[in-house]
């Protein structure tokens, strides 16, 4: 598991992403890379019938229909908004200029908080 943390370090350092500090950007890649690639394993490794209390059949629980109908809502919402965005845009004189940087993970947080807000309205209905 602190293998794929590791290789994840050693990555970086080879594609020169550390710099000019190879042992400190690979501690730093292999820490952060560490929790992800423990998750992986158990995911992939562990036996959901070797849990104690673990749910039978999880996708029919009533959590998995709150996410489920979360995501698609939120997915409208956030179509929904980018076609507003759009007609609004088109509508505007002059050249707007728009860096993806910011863009990108606009979108992405909106599409977050939508899903964030209607689980947990649907969890409140419940």
């Amino acid at each position: 598991m602190v293998v794929l943390g590791a290789a994840g370090g050693m990555l970086a350092v080879l594609n020169g992403v550390t710099g000019p500090h190879a042992v400190v950007g690979f501690l730093a890649f292999a820490l952060c890379l560490t929790p992800p690639g423990v998750a992986l394993v158990f995911a992939v490794v562990v036996d959901r019938d070797t849990l104690e209390g673990a749910t039978e059949h999880p996708d029919e629980s009533i959590e998995s229909g709150w996410y489920d109908r979360a995501t698609s809502r939120s997915f409208t919402d956030v179509i929904l908004l980018l076609g507003v965005a759009s007609i609004i845009l088109s509508f505007v004189p002059t050249e707007v200029s728009v860096d993806l940087k910011l863009v990108l993970p606009a979108v992405g947080l909106i599409c977050s908080a939508s899903f964030g807000i209607r689980y947990l309205l649907l969890r409140r209905r419940g």
